[in-house]
């Protein structure tokens, strides 16, 4: 079989790979044939140590003349399972340069696909000596460190080491250099000419970072990203350290046996911070069971260039049709596809259960009579749906009736292959028609003038649910979407004060603020959740207009969780016939757009208005409400989001890409511009508002001096605001009740929405 024994206690087997002149090294782990791993536990998790997985890469590079680690990336961390085993493989690639890439690898015993959990660099050993030895033992100058109770310290913090792992013996300082003594136990001193460096024993030689790079309270460090990993005798089972910080979060070391010859030398290992709901999300899929859950979703589908197919329509006498089809058969212009438009079938009733049995009669019918002509059979048969699938959200289903022709047909579809389809569209998008039939795809949908088509993907792995009844979304440390957690929150039933009112959330509605407060974006601003949609649950002391049981969406903070508590003032009733989800889109948008265009633009009909960004969120909704107003729209958006605004009823010439500056020589003079845009895109706005015009600033990243606006743009007005902190209670409840009545009129329409469970929110 081409294996070869590799000799190392944590790889059996090596294999040449022939296409890239690489290696494939392969092993098992489980705490019962490595005991010693199960003493690596993290917040309760056992993880095989960072350092066992630099040694694997190393490894491997032996096997290819390229034994020095020149980076490794420890993307996910490898857990091993309380019962069974991990299948591991390390792949060493092609050599490019004298390098070659190495990826870890594993694979529970029931799980079908492997997980990347590392990926890196190999290269050649660099020419040059080796760093210097350390034979003077302890260094000159050197203050000792008590470690009487460290690994108690540090079991505490989380670091549950057993005995493998505590084999920091010694350490000293001096300058901002810290010196160590490191040893193996006895019991792992047998096996350690096996390994290149055994991981228990670099394990712990790292344990004199926390000297030198000390975690903050409360936070789990584990290695991230190596560089420049040399390993220059092999065996050892003590070592003298030598580390020094080169960073807030990373660090230099070097080894020295005990006679001050160079062991090893890390060159950088930077440092991460990991949350126990992210090491307990790892653990719990560790056997990867979850990997065979998949879940339907739409997804874009690029029109093709140049892919275009004939096709023809299918009128109500469907008999004489289908006659004439078959009388082509032979004719050079015969259409390669029929459209059967079901929108336009009359039913005899008007009732949901009574009009879908007729649509779904009808469609048998039709199809029945298309399959059973095999003259027919190179002809495939379109049949288009308006708003019977939900794409993006459930209130696309404007026909629930017409979803009983796609669950036919879908039936039929599997029966007989490539011979019929099925489309549906919205009001905005029967022009692009061409563009489904053309694909060959046998269910999509048209919205908003894209073609979307349904595809399995895995079900992701979700945020683990805390046992507590009520919780929150919240981030355990900001820099990064990575890092959020689902918290318990005790507070939820605490009694409401004057004024409040408590809401049993059923939607959330997620804007770009989560995204900036999760990512530390914006000084001052905590919290995630600030806009959602649900039902009263519990009325506070003085609250007038609303009562247990309705129906409430608007701001309030942690909307992200079960249960949320708001000032009645920033609520409203929910429109008639609106999802929850629906309605959680509406509140910072509409809100922020009213507030932005009205009170502070002061906005007059008849007057011009520039709406960047306006295929986002609040952009929409201003673009609505500018035209509700009577104002000229004039918008920039990426241009393939222009077909978002042409829907809304922009002209062609009135928009411009948000990418470039073109929009400030082809827009005219201007009364408003809302803006959301940095830099040279606010000088340029500026720039085309005339004397009385009015600059209203959304963002957070580029506010400018008001008094430095009008010195330079005389007669310019200049104010950037924030919503929550600005408008204020009583008049959000005025916004509030004034978009209800716009909406309930059908003057503006709530925004398109997608949504997930808030458990998939790193997804």
């Amino acid at each position: 079989m081409g294996l070869q024994d590799t000799g190392h206690p944590l790889t059996g087997a090596v294999v040449s790979v022939p296409d890239t002149g690489g290696v494939l090294l392969t092993g098992q782990l489980s705490v019962a044939t490595h005991p010693w791993l199960a003493d690596h536990a993290v917040s309760g998790t056992v993880l095989l140590p960072g350092a066992a997985m630099a040694e694997l890469a190393i490894r491997a590079g032996d096997e290819t003349a390229t034994p020095t680690l020149e980076e490794l990336v420890i993307g996910q961390p490898m857990t091993l399972p309380d019962d069974g085993a991990l299948h591991v493989q390390v792949l060493v690639g092609g050599e490019e340069g004298g390098r070659r890439g190495v990826r870890i690898y594993s694979r529970a015993d029931s799980a079908q696909e492997w997980l990347e959990h590392a990926s890196g660099i190999l290269a050649t050993q660099p020419d040059g000596a080796a760093e210097d030895g350390l034979a003077e033992w302890p260094p000159p100058g050197v203050e000792p460190v008590v470690l009487d109770d460290f690994y108690d310290n540090l079991a505490q913090a989380g670091y549950e080491y057993g005995p493998a792992f505590r084999g920091l013996k010694a350490v000293w300082k001096r300058d901002g250099e810290v010196y160590a003594e490191a040893a193996l136990p006895e019991e792992q001193t047998e096996t350690a000419g096996r390994f290149g460096i055994h991981p228990a024993l670099l394990d712990a030689a790292l344990h004199a970072s926390n000297f030198c790079v000390p975690p903050a309270p409360g936070q789990t460090l584990l290695p991230f990203v190596w560089n420049d990993v040399r390993l220059l005798a092999a065996g050892a089972t003590a070592v003298r350290v030598r580390a020094r910080a080169t960073g807030p979060d990373s660090f230099t070391i070097s080894l020295f046996d005990t006679t001050g010859s160079p062991v090893a030398s890390v060159d950088s290992l930077v440092l991460r911070v990991i949350s126990p709901e992210q090491l307990a999300a790892a653990s719990s899929g560790a056997d990867r069971s979850a990997d065979s859950l998949f879940t339907l979703d739409w997804t874009e589908h690029p029109a093709a260039p140049g892919s275009e197919v004939s096709w023809a329509t299918l009128g109500d006498g469907h008999a004489d049709d289908l006659d004439a089809l078959i009388a082509a058969e032979d004719r050079p212009d015969r259409p390669e596809a029929v459209v059967v438009d079901t929108t336009a079938w009359a039913t005899e009733h008007t009732g949901l259960p009574a009009r879908a049995r007729d649509l779904a009669a009808r469609a048998l019918d039709l199809v029945q009579r298309w399959v059973g002509q095999p003259e027919l059979a190179d002809v495939r048969l379109v049949l288009l749906t308006r708003g019977a699938v939900s794409v993006h959200d459930t209130a696309e289903v404007t026909d629930p009736a017409a979803a009983a022709i796609w669950g036919l047909v879908r039936s039929a579809q599997s029966e007989h292959p490539g011979r019929i389809a099925l489309v549906d569209t919205d009001d905005v998008s029967r022009e692009a028609l061409p563009v489904a039939v053309a694909s060959g795809e046998p269910q999509s949908a048209l919205r908003r003038g894209l073609l979307w088509v349904p595809r399995l993907v895995r079900s992701p792995q979700g945020l683990a649910v805390p046992a507590h009844e009520h919780w929150y979304l919240d981030v355990s440390e900001k820099g990064s979407l990575e890092n959020l957690v689902l918290r318990p929150d005790p507070e939820a039933t605490a009694p409401l004060a004057p004024g409040q009112v408590r809401i049993e959330v059923r939607a959330a509605g997620q804007n770009f603020r989560d995204v900036l407060v999760a990512l530390g974006g914006v000084a001052g601003q905590e919290g995630l959740g600030g806009e959602g949609a649900g039902v009263v649950t519990e009325v506070g002391p003085g609250v007038e207009g609303l009562a247990v049981g309705d129906r409430v969406m608007g701001l309030f903070p942690r909307s992200f969780g079960p249960l949320a508590t708001a000032d009645a003032r920033t609520v409203a009733p929910i429109p008639g016939g609106w999802s929850y989800a629906t309605a959680a889109g509406v509140p910072v948008a509409y809100l922020t757009a009213l507030y932005g265009l009205r009170d502070l633009g002061d906005i007059q009909p008849g007057e011009t208005v520039l709406v960047h960004a306006a295929a986002g969120g609040v952009g929409m909704a201003a673009v609505q409400l500018a035209r509700h107003f009577g104002a000229t729209v004039y918008a920039t958006a990426h241009p393939s989001k222009h077909h978002v605004l042409t829907a809304l009823g922009v002209p062609e010439e009135h928009l411009a890409s948000s990418r470039d500056l073109g929009f400030a020589s082809t827009f005219p003079s201007l009364d408003v511009v809302l803006n959301s845009l940095t830099g040279e895109y606010v000088d340029a706005s500026l720039g085309l508002l005339g004397s009385g015009g009015r600059f209203v600033e959304m963002g957070k990243n580029d506010i400018r001096d008001p008094a430095a606006v009008a010195e330079a743009h005389p007669g310019v007005g200049y104010q950037a605001f924030d919503l929550g902190g600005d408008a204020g209670p009583d008049r959000i409840r005025e916004l509030l009740a004034e978009l209800v009545e716009l909406f309930r009129r059908g003057a503006i329409e709530p925004l398109p929405v997608r949504h997930w469970d808030v458990s998939q929110a790193p997804a």
